[in-house]
């Protein structure tokens, strides 16, 4: 016999063949445990897709009981701001714990079962032998075209979320000050951010974790809390400058100060981040990244001479002047992000892929290649359209909204309009990428479950960092810090880290204890050794102008 108090644990065995012939027989047990529940207890289930190790943690709010007083179902309450009720049915209850002062009841469900949940309203789980058959019913399935389209995702939004108002000033500057000089380098840094994005995504994809876990747990917690500080300053300022840019973009527009924006532009992004399921995310913020073909279109409107464009692509031109290289470098850093590379790690692990491990890098592969190339072709056109243009007039600009105004009397007002609708979808994609890795290299630090895949409730801690992120920015921005200013530094902070997140995938892709059979091949090692020394060539040319009162912001 125990003594009062001591810890009873109530098990529902594990069915025997003859068990397995009558399935109400596994009911019946976890009915059984379902009646030592209490109010009060903790939840957990096995797979850990209720947040047991979030900021706030599930517990019994209520029970609910038959005309015989037996419990049939469980009212779970989860999350502190973020609140959500679920109700559980008896059949889902596996074992229960009771001690003297709470108890734990573990319970069975599926990741995709909460998925399909809405964020706030209270929602009941179906039965275990419901859930089973929709379960089947899903796996009988077949694929089909759709399937390879839906694979479109964290690498296309990686590569878009790269023209970000700081990569798009840099890019309309470049164009401007150098002309056609620097469009090699565009070509030259389209395999390195594929190298870069592939390496990111297919450790994500084996090992089932965030950037920031895998350098806590294999590197040290230091080395992941360094990273993640100077990420997060970095980001931060980022945010506040798109968010500006965005509002620079309807002024552009529409004649109204850019004050007038940024607060509804913040609050209907946040909501979308926050409340929209992932893959619904995926489609708002795809279509919103078509704007971006404005850029396209300005080029086409400035009449460039393709035969010269053709030449300066594949012909590398050398300046080796401070202002040209240290255009260069700012052109570069701006390609390989280090924001982009957190949300491929983790963006990996929330896509569900089809097939064995072979077929998932694939499709892994596709996504990969359509975000690098088509975020690449946006930024070269930025700089084709404004290198045929201002360059040719001998036109300074510091932003990319000066950029826009000197292109009307050049180009015509349509050009004045494409740009700003680019600037505007441009920070409109950048932001949510840039949240989400903010909270990434928290939650990963800190161990808290993260995901946009998932649900406020079920992140809580993950979605509290992403709306604080957005909240210091929105006030940096409407405190009226200078955007270059913020653009500049977050840069400085980008350039320094680029070369450190580098070298971490270098090491990470060819460590056998993190992928065991599936390290990189040897050229995506050598496009990775070219981009680390390239990235950390351009640090040292960033911390030398710095030191020697050149590089000026």
């Amino acid at each position: 016999m125990h003594e009062a108090g001591a810890l009873r644990r109530v098990l529902v065995k594990k069915p025997s063949p003859q068990q397995r012939k009558e399935p109400m027989s596994q009911e019946a047990h976890s009915r059984n445990a379902a009646q030592k529940v209490r109010p009060g207890m903790s939840i957990r289930d096995t797979k850990g897709h209720l947040g047991q190790k979030d900021l706030s943690l599930p517990k019994v709010k209520a029970l609910r009981r038959n005309r015989q007083g037996a419990v049939e179902s469980i009212i779970v309450e989860k999350g502190a701001l973020f609140k959500k009720d679920l109700e559980i049915p008896a059949d889902r209850v596996l074992w229960v714990e009771e001690q003297r002062a709470h108890g734990q009841v573990t319970i069975h469900v599926r990741a995709k079962e909460l998925q399909a949940f809405s964020a706030r309203r209270p929602q009941k789980l179906a039965s275990q032998q419901q859930a089973h058959q929709k379960h089947q019913q899903a796996g009988r399935r077949s694929t089909s075209l759709w399937v390879w389209l839906r694979q479109l995702g964290p690498g296309l939004l990686a590569g878009l979320s790269g023209n970000d108002s700081s990569a798009v000033t840099v890019y309309a500057i470049d164009g401007a000050r150098a002309g056609f000089g620097h469009l090699w380098l565009l070509l030259l840094s389209t395999p390195m951010y594929q190298a870069a994005l592939y390496t990111c995504a297919k450790i994500g994809r084996v090992t089932g974790q965030g950037f920031g876990a895998v350098v806590c747990e294999h590197y040290g917690r230091p080395w992941a809390v360094l990273v993640a500080l100077v990420l997060v300053v970095a980001n931060v300022a980022l945010i506040a400058a798109d968010l500006v840019a965005i509002g620079s973009g309807f002024m552009l527009l529409v004649g109204l100060s850019w004050v007038w924006f940024v607060v509804p532009v913040a609050a209907l992004l946040w909501y979308l981040v926050t409340y929209s399921n992932f893959e619904l995310m995926k489609k708002i913020f795809l279509v919103m990244s078509l704007a971006l073909v404005a850029y396209l279109i300005t080029a086409l409107l400035a009449r460039p001479n393709w035969g010269t464009i053709l030449l300066a692509t594949v012909v590398p031109h050398l300046d080796f002047r401070f202002d040209s290289i240290t255009s260069a470098v700012a052109l570069l850093g701006a390609t390989l992000s280090p924001y982009t590379m957190f949300w491929q790690v983790q963006g990996e692990t929330e896509v569900r892929r089809p097939g064995p491990i072979t077929r998932q890098v694939r499709l892994m592969t596709l996504d990969i290649a359509s975000g690098a190339i088509s975020g690449n072709v946006i930024a070269y056109f930025m700089i084709v359209s404004t290198a045929t243009t201002l360059s040719t007039h001998h036109q300074r600009i510091t932003t990319a909204a000066d950029a826009a105004v000197a292109l009307v009397p050049l180009v015509g007002p349509f050009a004045k309009y494409l740009f700003a609708l680019g600037l505007i979808g441009a920070g409109a994609v950048a932001i949510p990428v840039l949240l989400a890795s903010t909270a990434y290299a928290i939650t990963g630090t800190i161990g808290w479950p993260a995901g946009l895949s998932k649900l406020p409730w079920e992140n809580e801690g993950f979605y509290l960092i992403l709306s604080g992120a957005l909240l210091v920015s929105l006030v940096l921005a409407l405190l009226h810090f200078n955007p270059i200013e913020l653009i500049f530094w977050a840069n400085v902070l980008n350039g320094l880290l680029a070369p450190l997140l580098l070298a971490f995938l270098f090491l990470m892709a060819n460590n056998r204890a993190i992928m065991n059979t599936h390290r990189v091949g040897l050229l995506t090692n050598v496009w990775l050794l070219l981009s680390l020394l390239v990235l950390l060539g351009a640090a040292i040319w960033l911390v030398y102008g710095l030191l020697s009162g050149q590089s000026g912001s």
